[in-house]
């Protein structure tokens, strides 16, 4: 791997995070990399690509998008349906691999250079620049050569090299996923996602049904490490009386499966180098969404990174502007979020199901549909409880201290 003069910085992964950040900085004029170890960027896919309305006003213009929805129905345990819709779009579902495409062909189209294939070994950081050793999974038998540059970025998801070859913290916790795509005969209701709760369906988590068209979609879930495979578990959903019933004629014709870290890390960053996206563990201990949060990181990381270049001090004492400009735009909600999710693994399924029943009052739906926010979750629960003294009762032991 052969370069003109020294690079400013490699970002290593080319998702929403890494390709948000290499564009922002190639913008600032600085000279640019991605190293993407797959030989497509978006693929394999491991999102359900259901996105908020403040993913596109992030990105300051239209998403592509395959379908928008407008409502939920939240099943509980016991089979109650709590139902609400907005009656105008509140989220939309893309096509993941087309929109990670789509952010690296603009990082690409800004000056930054895109280089699939490439495996990133280990990462080095030094006072005076940074090392990676990067494999050539194009060529076979090919040998590890060294690139040079002056600062790293690493977006390499759950797994991070560069997490790990810095030394840096690891995600507190994580969730395991399986999800596979679908088509049915039988048109199903496009404007509302399912989610579905309980022990025995994904316990720590939910499973769901996004629907795409009228005639395909996406069905997964999430659960807590240890116990029955998430692909075993998803079997057995898709098998249940439930979801036979939702989509009677389903046919996979897909499946995928990751994890998702649960933090953020508390330490994204080491001299010359930072972490976005989930590398940083920066998803939504809620809904296990990531891609608004890597968004913002990746804005506030460029920001300290340029800065940082035209200061000539890389040091992670200055590189420290990035996660207490995120922590004070989002990371408060993300801790937030971990705290209502481990009251949620405390509720036993009864609890859940109270809980519920409890929601599916007038005054309280009109509120999840004026108030609800994906990505700020908390703001939602704190309304809520002020409403509604049946919910406190139900729910404040678990809440006492939140707000």
């Amino acid at each position: 791997m052969s370069r003109g003069g020294t690079l400013d910085v490699a970002v290593v992964g080319a998702g929403p995070a890494g390709a948000r950040t290499a564009l922002l900085l190639a913008e600032a004029g600085l000279t640019v990399a991605i190293l993407e170890e797959h030989d497509v960027v978006g693929r394999p896919v491991q999102c359900a690509g259901l996105l908020s309305e403040r993913v596109s006003q992030e990105l300051g213009g239209e998403v592509a998008v395959l379908n928008t929805v407008s409502g939920a129905r939240i099943h509980s345990p016991s089979g109650h349906v709590l139902a609400f819709d907005a009656g105008r779009p509140r989220a939309m579902v893309v096509d993941r691999a087309a929109f990670d495409q789509s952010l690296a062909g603009q990082a690409v189209e800004a000056g930054a250079d895109l280089l699939l294939e490439r495996r990133v070994m280990e990462v080095r950081a030094s006072p005076s620049g940074c090392s990676l050793m990067v494999r050539d999974r194009s060529v076979a038998g090919s040998a590890v050569e060294e690139l040079v540059c002056r600062a790293i970025v690493g977006a390499d998801g759950p797994p991070s090299i560069v997490r790990r070859s810095m030394g840096l913290p690891r995600p507190r916790h994580k969730l395991v996923g399986y999800q596979v795509s679908f088509s049915c005969r039988q048109p199903m209701g496009k404007d509302h996602v399912d989610l579905f709760g309980g022990r025995d369906v994904a316990p720590g988590f939910f499973a769901w049904v996004v629907p795409q068209d009228e005639h395909s979609g996406l069905v997964g879930l999430a659960s807590e490490p240890g116990g029955m495979h998430p692909k075993a578990r998803l079997e057995a959903f898709m098998a249940s009386e439930t979801l036979r019933e939702l989509l009677p004629d389903l046919q996979v014709t897909g499946n995928f499966a990751g994890a998702i870290p649960l933090g953020p890390v508390h330490r994204p960053v080491a001299d010359r180098v930072v972490l976005v996206g989930d590398a940083a563990a920066q998803a939504k201990a809620t809904s296990g969404g990531g891609v608004y949060p890597a968004l913002v990181a990746a804005r506030h990381a460029a920001a300290a990174l340029v800065r940082a270049h035209e200061e000539g001090d890389l040091s992670a004492r200055n590189l420290m502007s990035y996660p207490k400009a995120f922590d004070a735009e989002v990371g408060a909600e993300l801790a937030k979020a971990a705290r209502l999710r481990r009251s949620f693994r405390a509720m036993s399924d009864r609890m859940v199901d109270d809980l519920i029943v409890a929601l599916d009052d007038p005054e309280l739906l009109d509120t999840i549909v004026q108030e609800g926010d994906i990505e700020f979750p908390s703001r939602l629960v704190r309304s809520l409880l002020r409403r509604s003294p049946r919910l406190v009762r139900l729910a404040g032991p678990l809440l006492r201290g939140f707000f």
